[in-house]
């Protein structure tokens, strides 16, 4: 007899928010996001609900959540550790890291230099593998969680309100917002800039008052949060790579059979590749808010960016490992080998 996956979160209440559907199917799993349905995240998860229904012939059905009604980034990876009410949730690496360790490693600056080369990592073959991905995926396993897909990479500038960068040493003096993480705390300072922890939601009166000069952010991110309107210069620098990943609870992921995990496995591979292009329609229209805002949008030349990669990537990169332990230090070799092949 086929196990069923109960979702106790589907009442009116948790439910907000989702496309949940009533469903005869063997197997029910929510899997949940803190993105709108209509960006791109919310795109391909909306996608990927899609393809698992057809591939599965309903024997699998997708329960999706959006724009955070099941939680925030920190509580759906939570439940999705534990299985029960959320069976999925994406997580940015950052949030991931914290979780997972080697996650810590996609926070190095220029490890990944491009959209391109974030796919090629994560989809060698046009699926979701390779020797780094396979490593990963031991290392979640002992989180109780699985990768289940990869979205295109988003990569960190510089936003300013006055002072516009190019070179390290235009970033001397400037106070600079910066998250928790010590990766990027230490990247700031080390460019010569004051760091100040502030949430995403106190940055733009932050920028107007002049209590920062600026921050590390992926312009779409910063186009979300409305920051181009304050903002006189962005400079697409790409120095620290920002990605996005949907995770399985692996107990239940163990639990489908070889063949069903083979088709949801499918139709997640094909849900990326059919939303690719979103996410650069969504980075150009990000940059022509800029430029109509009357931003200075730069970008730098490689000789720039090899300056900031002098200065910045052996300090963050030792206090990115500095808590692995063998397998992840052997994972972090892995990754940069493979990368080292692209």
């Amino acid at each position: 007899m086929k196990l069923k996956f109960l979702v106790k979160a589907i009442s009116t209440g948790l439910l907000v928010g989702s496309t949940a559907m009533a469903s005869a199917a063997d197997y029910d799993l929510t899997m949940a996001s803190t993105t709108p349905v209509a960006s791109p995240w919310g795109k391909t998860l909306t996608s990927f609900q899609s393809l698992v229904k057809q591939y599965t012939d309903d024997q699998v059905n997708i329960n999706a959540s959006f724009g955070g009604a099941l939680g925030n980034d920190t509580q759906l990876l939570q439940k999705a550790q534990l299985g029960s009410t959320v069976q999925g949730a994406q997580s940015s690496g950052a949030n991931l890291g914290s979780v997972v360790h080697a996650f810590k490693s996609f926070d190095v600056p220029y490890i990944i230099k491009s959209i391109e080369t974030s796919n090629k990592l994560f989809y060698p073959y046009g699926t979701l593998g390779g020797e780094a991905v396979d490593e990963l995926q031991s290392l979640m396993a002992k989180k109780n969680l699985r990768l289940l897909y990869v979205m295109p990479f988003e990569f960190r500038g510089i936003l300013t309100t006055d002072k516009k960068v190019q070179t390290p040493a235009d970033m001397q003096g400037l106070k600079i917002r910066v998250t928790p993480s010590e990766v990027e705390r230490s990247m700031i300072t080390e460019l010569g800039s004051g760091a100040t922890t502030l949430g995403i939601s106190e940055v733009y009166t932050a920028l107007q008052t002049g209590t920062v000069d600026g921050l590390a952010i992926p312009p779409a991110t910063a186009v979300a949060f409305g920051l181009h309107e304050v903002a006189g210069n962005m400079n697409l620098l790409n120095f620290q790579p920002h990605g996005s990943f949907m995770t399985v609870n692996a107990r239940t992921w163990n639990k489908l059979p070889q063949d069903l995990q083979m088709k949801v496995q499918r139709a997640a591979d094909d849900a990326v590749k059919q939303n690719a292009a979103f996410f650069e329609i969504e980075l150009t229209n990000a940059l022509e808010k800029f430029k109509a805002q009357g931003v200075n949008v730069i970008t730098p030349t490689s000789a720039e960016q090899d300056a900031f990669t002098a200065i910045i990537q052996a300090p963050t990169t030792k206090i990115a490992t500095k808590d692995f332990n063998k397998d992840e230090k052997h994972f972090f070799e892995t990754l940069k080998s493979t990368l080292d092949n692209i």
